[in-house]
């Protein structure tokens, strides 16, 4: 027999219970104890396999329930540098993370193996204390899940930041020219609304503009556009191509402004090169 103890109502429990195969050998039932919601296991046959499943159930409990709740009130307390909305932001990455099956597997099976360790030689678990007072790896994939969503959320942020940067550049500047077209491809290639090439004299005129210091090809591509200051942006981009960080950045930055060829043969399909009319 084992007897697992939660803090939970019946309900929330049962939308976890309803998951699992326990076997036609285990006999399941339910207890109310003061504030406390019992399942109370009767089993019968290899005890290895019960086990497992039921320490599977345990730690998904412990995971929706009660890890939850401890990033929830970690980020909130002890994170000051951020202010609410970006810490419900942290919260959500975390959350993320969390039920993520490929990430953190080490710190899950170690959860998942104190969990069956205790239940092993105990007939009893109230899993609120168990995690209070027992779960050793508890604060260590706490701790990596904030840390890892901390990370995440400062990179958006900055990309965000970037983003709005590159906006206000474009916003101050009149258009220049009405169209370009933009090649994505093994190299970026740009080309008026002729369909003119646009030599790599006006490329090297920018590089000599900027600093050595982190210059990459799209930053290059970046800074040309918003120096050509178009009003019309076509992007020629196959599939292989599509999913390119450059891709997102010039849709962000450019927004209405931006078209995608539907069709030419610098996209390997037959039809020509779009062209202002």
């Amino acid at each position: 027999m084992l007897s697992i103890g939660v803090k939970e109502t019946k309900s929330q429990i049962n939308d976890i219970f309803n998951k699992y195969d326990f076997g036609n050998n285990v006999e399941v039932k339910e207890e109310k104890i003061n504030d406390r919601f019992f399942l109370i296991f009767y089993f019968e046959g290899k005890e290895e396999e019960f086990y497992n499943i039921i320490s599977l159930f345990i730690s998904e409990i412990i995971f929706e329930y009660y890890l939850k709740e401890i990033i929830l009130k970690d980020v909130f307390m002890k994170y000051k540098n951020f202010n609410r909305d970006e810490k419900v932001e942290i919260v959500q990455l975390a959350y993320k993370n969390l039920y993520n099956e490929n990430e953190f597997v080490k710190e899950k099976e170690l959860i998942f193996k104190e969990v069956y360790d205790y239940i092993s030689i105990n007939d009893l678990m109230i899993v609120d204390g168990f995690v209070s007072f027992r779960l050793k790896s508890r604060d260590k994939i706490i701790n990596e899940i904030i840390k890892r969503s901390i990370d995440e959320f400062s990179a958006v942020k900055e990309y965000r930041e970037f983003i709005n940067i590159l906006q206000y550049f474009i916003d101050i500047q009149e258009p220049k020219i009405d169209l370009i077209n933009v090649v994505i491809d093994d190299e970026y290639k740009l080309y008026d609304k002729e369909n003119n090439l646009i030599d790599n004299d006006f490329f090297s005129d920018i590089i000599s503009e900027l600093s050595d210091d982190g210059i990459n090809e799209d930053d290059i591509l970046i800074s040309s556009i918003i120096t050509i200051a178009p009003q019309r942006l076509i992007i020629h981009v196959n599939e292989e191509n599509k999913d390119k960080e450059i891709v997102d950045i010039l849709q962000s930055v450019f927004i209405d402004k931006v078209e995608f060829c539907k069709g030419c043969n610098l996209c390997n399909i037959k039809v020509p090169l779009n062209k202002e009319k």
